[in-house]
């Protein structure tokens, strides 16, 4: 073969080359979630090679099932089939909230351990809860919590005496049934709770509780389970029906005229303030919250009448302005203070003064009388003015504005013990000098 002679090369077809060597499994990584963090999948060597969708390795096997209970309707049994509860069946109640109008369960009791029978009543109880418009879970729902979440906003809005109810509740009945259930409190508990009050315990106020405050106190237990039955969170009020213990009222306690005269001998050397506010709660026979609250538009010189803002029956009262109230309220005008309506006003804000309670408390005792509060002068203003001639128990009532006689007679109106003196020696007189005239 000489040098010049050309040689055709063979082209020869290489067979495709073997894909290179993979690792036990190759991670994937996969787009960011909602908040950021990344995320990887490993795929098997295999699937990729066989074209095959990439497994998803975060997929789990079902941790339980659940299988409808015949004849029970929305009422299904559940198996769990891993961790702590495996094996156990759990029978559930599947329905639409009435409250919130979103679906959910609520367990009703576990397979074997409940008897059926129980809990077909259990699931119908619910239902009828639901047909009403009640939440099954709200019942589930404590004391505590719903008095903080439902009843004391509920309260601060319709009630005046908000403050007491709520105090009554935080300091007597939360802290013997505030974990309890809702639906779990009964008439049992209620009683309970008056027997705790009874007994007494260091933490009350002089270790033990009168009636009249128990009574009060199962009260506000009473009305707080009332607007649960309102908002559809239980059907009945448990504690409806619980008698109340029988009161013993005070006496009514008045001032005389030889204490008048000593009280108003000891009020003249306290600040002016404090002198037109003791003289215009015995000139109107009103309640302290009620001439606190009064304001300089309150005054309606043109119908000869004070607007009340704030009095116990909630509702608008008005008083009549005499000669004697309109001097007191002329001798407040230089005592107002800038940018501040009220007729008694703070120091600081635009608010009205805090009940001077100590302060009458020093008057009493510089007048040798015992402590009392502000009812004291509305009370003898009830007295006096029933020793008038010609007053009647009626006129006085309205005075006060009472809409019952009966509080005036029974709460009210005091007999100074010098009128009881002298009514038991005239009787007495009367008598023996009648006897002496028949021996005649």
């Amino acid at each position: 073969m000489s040098h010049s002679t050309k040689v055709s090369p063979t082209v020869v077809e290489l067979a495709p080359s073997a894909p290179a060597a993979r690792t036990s499994a190759e991670i994937i990584v996969l787009p960011t979630d909602k908040i950021g963090r990344k995320r990887i999948q490993r795929v098997a060597p295999l699937a990729l090679a066989c074209g095959a969708d990439a497994p998803d390795l975060k997929a789990r096997a079902p941790r339980q099932t659940e299988k409808r209970v015949p004849d029970l309707p929305g009422v299904v049994e559940i198996t769990y089939r891993s961790g702590k509860p495996k094996g156990r069946k759990v029978w559930f109640l599947r329905y639409r909230d009435p409250l919130t109008g979103k679906y959910t369960s609520i367990r009703l009791g576990e397979v074997g351990v409940m008897p059926y029978i129980e809990m077909a009543a259990l699931a119908k109880r619910h239902q009828d809860d639901i047909a009403a418009g009640r939440s099954p879970k709200s019942g589930l729902m404590t004391l505590m919590t719903f008095v903080r979440l439902y009843f004391h906003p509920w309260v601060q809005q319709h009630q005046r005496s908000s403050k007491d109810t709520t105090a009554r509740l935080t300091r007597y009945v939360l802290p013997l049934l505030g974990d309890k259930p809702l639906q779990n409190i009964d008439r049992r508990d209620g009683e309970r709770l008056v027997k705790r009050l009874l007994d007494g315990d260091p933490s009350m106020r002089f270790g033990e509780l009168n009636p009249a405050t128990i009574n009060r106190v199962l009260m506000a237990a009473l009305r707080a389970l009332g607007h649960a039955v309102e908002v559809g969170f239980i059907a009945k009020n448990p504690f409806k029906g619980i008698r109340k213990l029988k009161e013993s009222p005070p006496s009514p306690k008045a001032l005389d005229a030889d204490e008048s005269d000593r009280f108003l001998a000891a009020l003249a050397d306290e600040p002016l303030l404090f002198v037109l506010l003791i003289k215009l709660l015995l000139a109107t026979a009103a309640r302290i919250n009620e001439i606190l609250a009064l304001q300089e538009t309150d005054i309606d010189f043109a119908n000869g009448v004070v607007h009340l803002r704030m009095t116990k029956a909630g509702e608008a009262q008005t008083l009549p302005l005499t000669t004697t109230v309109a001097a007191i309220l002329e001798a407040l005008a230089p005592l107002r203070r800038p940018g501040n309506p009220h007729l008694f006003p703070a120091r600081t804000g635009a608010g009205h003064m805090v009940a001077p309670y100590k302060r009458l408390k020093k008057v009493l005792a510089a007048a040798g009388l015992d402590p009392a509060g502000f009812h004291l002068f509305r009370k003898t203003v009830a007295t006096r003015a029933m020793e008038l001639p010609g007053m009647d128990v009626l006129t006085v009532s309205k005075l006060l504005r009472h809409k019952s006689v009966r509080t005036l007679e029974v709460h009210y109106l005091a007999t100074p013990k010098k009128r009881l003196r002298q009514a038991a020696n005239d009787v007495g007189e009367l008598l023996l000098l009648r006897r002496k005239g028949g021996c005649a």
